[in-house]
């Protein structure tokens, strides 16, 4: 076995547990990237949570997507951009309110989207594999600490650590 990622940092390593999600998170996408690219698949890997939503729950605001999906305006407009390009989705105008522009699948959206739950299947079950493998479920520890943030958020628990560190550990 090689050893850990930032595993010169020691007992500091804890503290970049950011930086080593990323890694994981970028590994996972790629490894998502290359295989419904495999298949066919044109949109990018990390747009495919709103593929699905918009296959599932049918037309919706970028606002109603982002309240569902716990991701900013910001990050669901980027990556639902890349969508528009390809022509898998657009935006209408709402009949019955002209102010709301919804987003809908295309028809080659609606086969892509397809595409995409058939792989995504396949990439649930290397998941919970994965997961069997580690002894470790990814999903659950994420929900758990992600819940823990949104009750008490990173800055405030430095604040706490930094506060009760020693002295000489502060200086």
């Amino acid at each position: 076995m090689t050893s850990p990622a930032l595993s010169f940092l020691g007992d500091l390593r804890p503290a970049f547990v950011a930086h080593l999600a990323e890694r994981l998170t970028d590994a996972l996408c790629a490894g998502s990237q290359a295989h419904t690219a495999s298949l066919g698949v044109r949109a990018p890997a990390r747009a495919n949570s709103a593929l699905l939503f918009l296959l599932i729950n049918g037309p919706a605001t970028l606002t109603e997507i982002a309240r569902t999906d716990g991701q900013s305006h910001q990050l669901l407009a980027a990556r639902l951009a890349p969508l528009e390009k390809l022509n898998l989705v657009e935006r209408f105008e709402d009949p019955k309110d002209a102010r709301r522009k919804p987003y809908r699948l295309t028809r080659s959206g609606k086969a892509e989207a397809e595409q995409v739950r058939t792989a995504i299947t396949a990439h649930a079950k290397a998941m919970a594999d994965l997961f069997a493998e580690t002894g470790h479920d990814l999903v659950a520890i994420l929900d758990q600490t992600l819940e823990a943030l949104r009750v008490r958020s990173a800055a405030e628990r430095f604040r706490a650590a930094e506060q009760s560190a020693p002295a000489a550990a502060r200086a």
